[in-house]
């Protein structure tokens, strides 16, 4: 049997890749592609305050954080755990440190990430910045961003604006951000770009462009070869070409280890026996089919993907194992109980289910969105949830999961939290660890 994870964003898709690195078998199923396409491509773990100032030191956050916001339960060790193992698998961030960078938005604002794509400009006091709009390209308002970047209480710059002319189409008076990255994908199109700006640059500045720069990420190095100056982007509104970057490469690396990842899928059932899920049942391809699974990872999302919803009454509900949601004054802060391996609770504290363990947004609790949190409890409850399956699901001997071997040089997830509750008469529950709390 193997471990089906439920959805398709990074929460998901992490926690699959850490489950194979480990040599176990995975498949995923999703009804659509994940939210790592309306990502900015940066790797937030904590960067507002309640109180609106910024964070700088972001692990001593997590570390502070109490119930029901989940870093209480996934704790920093599993957060920390799960963002190097991100950065490990993929070359496409900036080498970060233990504290946030200052970046700029789209619309000129400043605000702190932990890291950000190597394509993305760090701010710091001094800097003289030349922000570069493009007339075709109407979601990137470069004197407004300018302009504000001067007046930002947390950084000291100098910028000044100017818009080119860089028609990708003829007669296109308003292209996408897609349709420009692609055109930026092919040489001419850099050397065309390079050719609009030449001439533009004063000693001593950083061109700020926006986040539309080539799907490849080779195609930023050559433009950047080109200018022969500093060049940074700046993050964009939907769609997200450093999202896409991140996801293609996620995608990729599910691709080389035949991970499966079933599309245009929806779960809408299950079998249990007892305190474990037996099978799952989902729907593609017009017809409901089922599988024994040995574990399952929950990471289908909250409110926004369907995985929970309000009644006309106000009660929510969670859609497919009936899940029990506490509500929050903040509804899409609405959350589910869970112990330090991810798995939901019921009234009693107790485990519903000993092999369903929930990552990201599904958890509730907070509000990534402002308190700039996505990426860190993603990535950590992923990891959390990876560590807990291996304690108790044997990895193959050999092969390696998905029939083939996996690769020796990938660092597995360290054994997991549990609140030491049995899983079964077959797999005994793990053991209990050092964690920062037991539920939530």
């Amino acid at each position: 049997m193997k471990t089906i994870v439920m959805g398709a964003g990074l929460a998901g898709i992490s926690a699959a890749l850490m489950l194979h690195d480990a040599g176990h078998r995975v498949s995923i199923i999703s009804t659509g592609l994940g939210g790592v396409l309306l990502s900015p491509g940066t790797v937030d773990i904590a960067g507002w305050a309640r109180t609106g100032a910024p964070i700088f030191d972001p692990y001593a956050a997590v570390d502070s954080a109490c119930s029901p916001h989940p870093y209480a339960v996934i704790g920093v060790d599993a957060v920390r755990s799960g963002v190097n193992w991100l950065l490990e698998h993929t070359e496409l961030f900036a080498t970060p440190t233990e504290h946030n960078i200052l970046v700029p938005t789209g619309v000129g604002a400043v605000r702190p990430t932990l890291t950000a794509p190597k394509t993305f400009h760090r701010l710091e006091d001094g800097q003289r910045l030349l922000v570069v709009g493009i007339k075709q390209f109407k979601d990137f308002p470069a004197q407004l961003i300018a302009d504000n970047l001067e007046r930002s209480p947390l950084v000291n710059v100098h910028a000044r604006a100017i818009t080119i002319d860089f028609p990708v189409r003829e007669n296109e008076a308003d292209s996408t951000g897609t349709n420009i990255a692609r055109a930026l994908d092919t040489p001419a199109g850099r050397a065309q770009l390079a050719t609009a700006l030449r001439g533009q640059l004063r000693a001593g500045e950083t061109v700020l462009l926006p986040a539309i720069l080539g799907l490849n990420p080779a195609s930023f190095a050559d433009l950047r070869a080109k200018l022969d100056a500093p060049v940074g982007e700046v993050a964009v509104p939907p769609p997200s070409i450093p999202g896409r970057r991140l996801h293609d490469e996620l995608v990729s690396q599910l691709r080389k280890a035949r991970i499966d990842l079933a599309l245009n899928a929806t779960v809408v059932g299950f079998t249990a026996d007892g305190e474990r899920v037996q099978t799952l049942q989902a729907r593609r391809a017009g017809r409901i089919t089922s599988e024994k699974v040995a574990a399952v990872v929950y990471a289908g999302g909250g409110f926004e993907s369907g995985s929970l919803s309000r009644a006309v009454t106000g009660e929510i509900s969670e859609r497919v194992f009936g899940l029990p949601v506490q509500p929050a004054p903040n509804i899409f802060s609405s959350y589910v109980g869970v112990d330090c391996a991810m798995r939901p609770l019921d009234a009693s504290g107790k485990p519903l289910y000993t092999n369903l363990h929930l990552a990201g947004t599904i958890l509730g609790g907070a509000e990534p969105w402002a308190e700039k949190s996505g990426e860190g409890i993603a990535l950590g409850s992923a990891w959390a949830a990876a560590s807990a399956i291996q304690s108790y699901v044997s990895a193959p001997s050999h092969p390696a999961a998905n029939d083939h071997p996996a690769s020796d040089n990938q660092p597995a997830p360290s054994k997991p939290a549990s609140n030491g509750h049995p899983a079964s008469n077959d797999h005994p529950a793990p053991s209990k660890p050092a964690a920062k709390g037991e539920n939530r």
